[in-house]
């Protein structure tokens, strides 16, 4: 069986294209037009192969190429097609294209494996919308999902319409989504790296061992707005000052708390009236922390927010916390993860065992099902941006891995 390399690379620049901006960018925000866009090119490109497509209740779409068992459980193949704002060709798309690959090479090869195989293309793995990612693999694995009536994106538009409209999602019948573990014989996720590890070492394949939890917290500080020019420096209650202190020590709190992989990171910011000539009353800000291991994170967020404590209080402001989205480090299955190994000697590929500092869709799926993923380099460790690069001898090289792990985990006994 042979991957197309030409075909992989085509599918992915026509993935990319179709969700250029009138100002030059390029983005398939979840839910948006540009995404919808890619899933309808994604379907049609299994339909020309003799594989139809489904959307379930969580908005995923799924193409189910039939084995010779169809009572034996599913392996999964898949990862997800939305972007974040101006991101790459091959973050997300990587592993549905992938997908793709693997179950055209098996039908130009006539080869009918004996299980069944699914390619899913994973609603809103990114989160980019409306601040928490994972969506449609956490349907999957039936972890509770909630959406508040409030949440809105930029535009003011609220989360549950949105949903509703593009993909047909009713929140009461998500849980239908939901598989059982019995039904799926392990979950396989290509991706590129997002890191500088297989580029520098040289390295075409990366095997992962684990992904880091990542918790994600909403923080408010509340001052008193006041007259820029007027107002003495002794006499403000500046909360985007308070905000400065706190994210310009992070990265000592995690110098002195964390591990090798440890990171927390604060994305976003809004000041309140946002005004030059305003003292600030109001800084709303999202802090994002990420490790292999629950302790480390738990330990992070404990000095972060004593910190913000003592700051508030020496400066008589007040603050809240809301915790917006919490995913446990999950490791890769054993088993699944050897498989991978052998197929990349098989195949005299260099590779490397690694964690991911990345969340993706495998977190959730490995809280349910056998799952194990596959890197492939990103030049410069870039992605999430237009610059992001990986050659097409590596992305084949990666679809390659894939198509003979697909293989080995079929011919299990």
């Amino acid at each position: 069986m042979v991957i197309d390399a030409e075909k992989v690379m085509f599918y992915l620049e026509e993935l990319y294209q179709c969700g250029k901006q009138p100002d030059g960018t390029f983005s398939r925000i979840a839910y948006s037009k540009e995404d919808q866009e890619g899933r309808r090119l994604f379907a049609g490109w299994f339909a020309e192969i003799g594989i139809s497509t489904r959307v379930d209740e969580a908005g995923n779409l799924i193409a189910r190429m039939e084995g010779r068992n169809p009572a034996l459980p599913a392996i999964l193949l898949g990862s997800h097609l939305d972007t974040v704002p101006d991101g790459g060709r091959y973050d997300g798309a990587a592993g549905c294209v992938g997908g793709l690959a693997v179950c055209e090479a098996m039908k130009k090869a006539g080869y009918i494996p004996d299980h069944p195989i699914e390619v899913i293309v994973f609603t809103d793995e990114e989160g980019a919308r409306f601040g928490s990612g994972l969506f449609g693999s956490s349907a999957i694995c039936g972890q509770p999902l909630e959406v508040s009536e409030e949440e809105a994106d930029g535009c003011g538009n609220r989360q549950k319409e949105v949903m509703e409209k593009s993909y047909g999602i009713r929140m009461e019948d998500v849980w239908k989504a939901k598989k059982e573990p019995k039904d799926v014989k392990c979950f396989l996720e290509l991706h590129v790296e997002q890191g500088a590890r297989l580029d520098r070492e040289e390295k075409a394949i990366g095997v992962v061992s684990s992904i880091a939890g990542v918790v994600r917290f909403e923080v408010e500080i509340f001052g008193e707005a006041n007259h820029a020019g007027s107002t003495a420096m002794g006499d403000r209650k500046d909360a985007l000052v308070a905000a400065a202190e706190l994210i310009g020590e992070i990265p000592e709190i995690v110098k002195k708390t964390g591990k090798e992989f440890t990171v927390a990171t604060v994305g976003t910011i809004q000041v309140s009236p946002n005004s030059v000539n305003v003292i600030p009353g109001n800084c709303r800000f999202h802090l994002e922390i990420r490790d292999q291991e629950r302790e480390i994170m738990e330990a992070v967020e404990k000095n972060a927010f004593a910190y913000l404590e003592e700051v508030c209080r020496k400066s008589g402001l007040e603050f809240r916390v809301q915790k917006i989205s919490d995913h446990d480090p999950q490791p890769m299955q054993d088993w699944l993860r050897k498989q991978i190994e052998e197929a990349a000697k098989e195949m005299d590929y260099s590779y490397t065992i690694l964690p991911s500092g990345a969340f993706h869709d495998s977190l959730a799926m490995a809280q349910a099902f056998p799952t194990g993923m596959i890197f492939v380099p990103s030049k410069g460790g870039i992605s999430h941006s237009r610059y992001e690069r990986t050659e097409k001898e590596e992305m084949k090289k990666g679809c390659e891995v894939l198509l003979h792990t697909v293989l080995k985990v079929d011919n299990m006994k």
